[in-house]
């Protein structure tokens, strides 16, 4: 009986919340007062607060899902009203900075959720138990990607997209919480190829938006006007945001590929669940593959600095791809683990020396700056092949005996 009159209280508490939200909100329109906005919109979560203090269920992590969820669900009322009533909101103003409710909301909701990823990843890198997650986590991680997708349509939501972005990130780590691949290792190791190929499709995205906006002069192309997507460029082209997320995730993949095809203690992970049954070391190599692809996208939509930043990248993840797949097949029993690696090495930066001095101008037209760019990174390969046949040398020498 107890229990019940206590449900009760908290259902009254909770409806009485929902109920001043919504006279928030309606003073807000009528009177075009930016305070009642906000206080419409906290009183979401003060709501879910209420309701998950009646439960208590999953403990504070819970409670980090409910207020995401709550904020975005916020966050995506208040953008409809926004769209549907353009002009018809006033909001808080400092300088030239406009701070919006929904979009304080949505981008509050991605940092909720990524603090509970984070946290789990963190654990599961130091060995710890992974945090689990609940239904209320995909929950939340839903209705963040309907507020994001809805501020599409929301003229001043300049930063959806990097919110995407952010998006797709914190749903791979989701994704591979979910997993649950311990100890550290092994969570290194389901990760690298998702990662490689999350940065992949962003690319891919990426070029298809370019080529839409050059192939019809507008940003996005065409079907932004079927859709009723107000054109703004700065949401993609001309951001170096996404420029700098892509290089430094793929830094991070090269350097996992790196050392998972070297490592011989990857043998046997993910033996029996892996995709195509590429296993231990052998992950490594579409890894590179895809980071080779990434590289090249990225260039054919970059310009200036950053494309040709890209088109050495591309050069420099060829070597990666094709030393990974020697480093995969190498015998883990062979004698002299490191001379072969270092022959391998050596043969891929050889075939890099030939392909930028020659093998590029073959294959390319002549006006193509990929020639160029080819021509110029020729020294640094070539100087890298010699500097590695000597090491090599002297290391052969030094272990038949030769001082």
């Amino acid at each position: 009986m107890a229990s019940w009159k206590a449900v009760s209280v908290f259902s009254f508490y909770i409806g009485t919340t929902l109920g001043l939200s919504a006279v928030a909100g309606v003073f807000a329109w009528r009177r075009q007062q930016p305070a009642m906005v906000w206080a419409s919109g906290l009183l979401l979560p003060v709501a879910g607060t209420l309701a998950w203090s009646s439960g208590q269920r999953g403990g504070p992590d819970a409670l980090l899902a409910v207020q995401a969820l709550c904020l975005a669900i916020g966050s995506v009322i208040w953008t409809l009203i926004n769209i549907a009533v353009p002009g018809g909101l006033t909001h808080y103003r400092l300088g030239r900075r406009t701070f919006v409710f929904a979009h304080a909301a949505v981008q509050a909701s991605i940092a909720l959720i990524g603090l509970t990823v984070v946290r789990s990843l963190a654990h599961g890198l130091l060995d710890a138990p992974l945090v689990v997650l609940q239904r209320l986590d995909w929950l939340a991680l839903t209705a963040t990607a309907v507020a994001l997708t809805t501020g599409l349509w929301d003229r001043t939501a300049k930063f959806s997209l990097a919110g995407l972005y952010a998006w797709a990130l914190i749903a791979l780590g989701m994704a591979q919480i979910q997993r649950g691949f311990v100890p550290a290792r092994f969570l290194l190791w389901g990760a690298v190829c998702d990662l490689a190929g999350v940065i992949l499709v962003a690319a891919l995205i990426g070029w298809g938006l370019n080529k839409l906006e050059r192939a019809e002069g507008k940003p996005w192309g065409h079907w932004t006007s079927k859709l009723r997507i107000p054109d703004a460029a700065s949401r993609w082209s001309g951001q170096h945001w996404f420029h700098y997320s892509q290089a430094l995730l793929a830094f991070t993949v090269a350097c996992l590929t790196v050392w998972i095809a070297a490592d011989v203690t990857f043998d046997g992970m993910g033996q029996g669940v892996a995709l195509f049954g590429l296993s231990g070391r052998s992950a490594a190599c579409p890894a590179a593959l895809m980071l080779l692809g990434t590289a090249i996208l990225m260039a054919w939509q970059s310009g200036c600095v950053w494309r040709a930043g890209w088109q050495y990248a591309a050069l420099a993840a060829g070597v990666l791809f094709t030393t990974s797949l020697g480093w995969a097949m190498m015998d883990p029993t062979a004698a002299s683990p490191w001379l072969h690696r270092g022959g391998n090495l050596l043969i891929s930066t050889s075939m890099m020396t030939v392909m930028t001095g020659v093998g590029l101008g073959r294959f390319l037209p002549r006006h193509s700056d990929w020639i160029s760019r080819g021509r110029r990174a020729m020294p640094a390969f070539a100087m890298s092949a010699l500097v590695l046949l000597v090491l090599l040398i002297a290391s052969w020498l030094r272990s038949h005996g030769f001082r």
